[in-house]
């Protein structure tokens, strides 16, 4: 496994610390997922429980269950009254019945974010095989934000060596809320700059994105960016950040000094809050395929647990780390 940079060494040795139990409840039909469990529960990264609906799955590997690695059937738990009972509890009011949760928890995905919910496991890690909103709508709706005023969001750490050790990257909000108000953009610069600090452990310099620079063109998404801005301006934020910048200007200093000269982040942005989720989907994946850049995420903000989705294209090394940053988060 190559956790190949300071920062990932830090998270391996913060996550082992953590001595968390991850939940992974696409192992059974994953096969990238169930590596990844196995060789995280082997390194001692976090305790793993791999998901499965059949006693077969998991044949082909071998697996020697112990203090680290174990496995659940879902349709033969002994945990199933309890989460049946606890699930009709909390969705009462939107029309559980009895007969509706045994239903509900075939779903491996509920099945595990119950086990969290009741603290049988500290955190859930998938997304390998199904898409982000298999993975987060019952986070949504079992989970749920820390408080009524906080909105659910995602970020992504982008890293690549360098010379000098290693460039770094917070993107947000890449993977769950489609078009996200000036209020939203605020409250995500908030929470990946805090990220920035806890997961990545560099002072933030925050950039909110856009097509323009400092009123260079007018628009919806420009006129977005900057009422984000005079947000974070109103709340005191104790962080640098400054909107709208294009991404030259935001990451290059050359260009910074021609287009925001009296700019506090320009050309030295390392938080990077895109105005919407198409561009900050699409701006991940290009680092990634073409920059280089190992992508881990979307790692979510904001839930009262730790419940994360990965890429479908992510590796098995990627997976692993997104088992460490969500069993950091479970002691943040």
């Amino acid at each position: 496994m190559s956790f190949d940079t300071k920062l990932e060494q830090n998270w391996l040795e913060k996550a082992k610390k953590a001595n968390a139990t991850i939940v992974l409840p696409e192992a059974y039909f994953s096969e990238r997922i169930t590596k990844a469990g196995i060789r995280a529960a082997a390194d001692g990264i976090a305790k793993i429980v791999l998901l499965t609906d059949n006693d077969t799955a998991f044949n082909k590997y071998d697996i020697q269950e112990n203090d680290n690695l174990k496995i659940v059937n879902i349709m033969r738990s002994d945990l199933r009254p309890m989460l049946e009972d606890t699930l009709v509890t909390l969705r009462a009011n939107k029309g559980m019945t009895k007969e509706l949760a045994k239903d509900t928890l075939n779903d491996s995905v509920y099945f595990g974010t119950m086990m969290v919910e009741l603290g049988l496991a500290d955190g859930l890690v998938a997304g390998a095989e199904i898409a982000t909103a298999k993975t987060f709508r019952p986070a949504f709706q079992i989970i749920k934000s820390k408080d009524n005023d906080t909105k659910v969001s995602s970020f992504f750490v982008m890293i690549k060596p360098a010379k000098d050790g290693e460039e770094i990257y917070v993107l947000s909000d890449c993977g769950v809320n489609i078009d996200p108000t000036d209020q939203d953009i605020a409250a995500f610069a908030i929470q990946s700059a805090d990220t920035c600090r806890t997961i990545c452990e560099i002072e933030p310099k925050v950039a909110l994105l856009c097509y323009s620079t400092k009123g260079s063109a007018e628009g919806d998404t420009a006129v977005k960016m900057r009422n984000a801005n005079e947000i974070l301006q109103q709340k005191n934020v104790d962080f640098d950040f400054d909107g709208e910048l294009q991404l030259d200007a935001a990451i290059v200093e050359e260009v910074a000094k021609l287009k925001c000269p009296n700019s506090p982040v320009g050309g030295k942005a390392n938080v990077l809050i895109f105005p919407n989720l198409e561009s900050g989907n699409i701006g991940y994946k290009l680092m990634q395929r073409f920059g280089g850049f190992k992508a881990i995420g979307p790692i979510a903000q904001g839930l009262r647990k730790p419940i994360n989705d990965v890429s479908r294209g992510a590796s098995v090394e990627e997976i692993v780390e997104a088992i460490a940053l969500t069993a950091i988060q479970t002691r943040c």
